[in-house]
């Protein structure tokens, strides 16, 4: 009976033990594949835009969510680099923007200051950030070697480090298309010359004038002298740029917008402002040509600004005037 007794008491025991630990029997834990990995290591935004690199890490079989963490922060050289994730204010959205935004104000309530490192990543997407602000011009930058960075990627099944990350930023571009010498040139739709009645181009110059939040648009002929916006006939200017309280100059020679910066406001997003990533400005005019046949021609811009300010977008012609008069 006593033998029994002990025997029944073991074997109870020994159940206890055993439900104990198999509750931390690796079967419990996440999954953490051994085959994860970021399929993009090197790292090249330009300072002062906001660049997303979403969709980069194959978490393999693991289970989700992971978390994802920027850790040994340092330059070329190995010495640290505190300023790449130190807290700046950098501009959010809380709602999404759609582009049909009636004021600024219904842009601005929809945004928000929030302090974050410049270069962050998604605690759990793995996605990384470079955000546009004023503060990168604290980076270092291309032909600067920049930065590595390590990423720690865990959950309650393992922890990993990725080594080595590059971060080589390129420098400021105050809008796009950029060119540091040379000139811009739109697209041109059937622009004659009022002499030759051959295909011209106009030049296109980004001007700051202040800084302010604004956007002003005029055409200059080669003597620079002011073109009238009242040639541009078929130009619909309440949906030339996603601006507001439009207003025109004395002499009918420029048009200004009270715009939100940067333009356009989420390049990733296509709306009735936008192509292809870049705010779209078209200029358009009709004229009667022989015959009587009506000519449409059209000057089509496609741009960006990222730094905030009054500016001015110009169109010059250096040879000759379009052909607005009827023939």
């Amino acid at each position: 009976m006593k033998r029994k007794y002990i025997q029944l008491l073991f074997l109870t025991i020994f159940g206890m033990v055993f439900s104990s630990c198999k509750k931390n029997f690796p079967s419990d834990l996440d999954a953490f594949s051994l085959d994860m990995n970021f399929t993009q290591t090197e790292f090249k935004p330009i300072l002062g835009q906001t660049t997303q690199y979403q969709g980069i890490f194959n978490a393999g079989e693991s289970t989700l969510p992971l978390t994802f963490n920027i850790s040994a922060v340092r330059t070329f050289e190995g010495k640290e680099a505190p300023e790449l994730l130190k807290l700046f204010p950098v501009s959010i959205w809380k709602q999404p923007y759609t582009g049909a935004e009636k004021s600024l104000a219904e842009i601005q309530a929809k945004r928000d200051t929030v302090m974050r490192p410049l270069w962050e990543i998604g605690q759990h997407s793995g996605n990384l950030t470079m955000h546009g602000t004023s503060s990168s011009i604290l980076l270092k930058s291309y032909p600067d070697s920049g930065y590595y960075f390590d990423v720690e990627v865990s959950s309650n099944g393992g922890r990993r480090f990725f080594k080595n990350m590059h971060l080589n930023p390129l420098k400021e571009q105050p809008y796009a298309p950029f060119v540091e010498s040379g000139y811009l040139y739109p697209i041109s739709l059937n622009l004659l010359g009022d002499s030759t009645r051959t295909l011209i181009s106009p030049r296109v110059w980004f001007y700051k004038k202040g800084e302010g939040s604004s956007l002003s648009f005029k055409f200059l002929g080669p003597d620079l002298q002011p073109i009238k916006l009242s040639n541009f006939n078929n130009t619909d200017w309440d949906k030339l740029v996603h601006g507001f309280n439009k207003s025109f100059s004395s002499d009918s020679t420029s048009v200004r917008y009270d715009v939100a910066y940067p333009i356009p406001l989420v390049a990733t997003l296509d709306t009735k402002w936008t192509s292809g990533g870049r705010a779209s400005a078209f200029f358009s005019y009709s004229r009667i040509a022989f015959g009587g046949i009506r000519e449409i021609s059209g000057v089509q811009f496609n741009f960006s600004i990222y730094e905030k300010g009054d500016w001015e977008i110009i169109f010059f012609f250096p040879d000759e005037k379009p052909l607005f008069k009827n023939d």
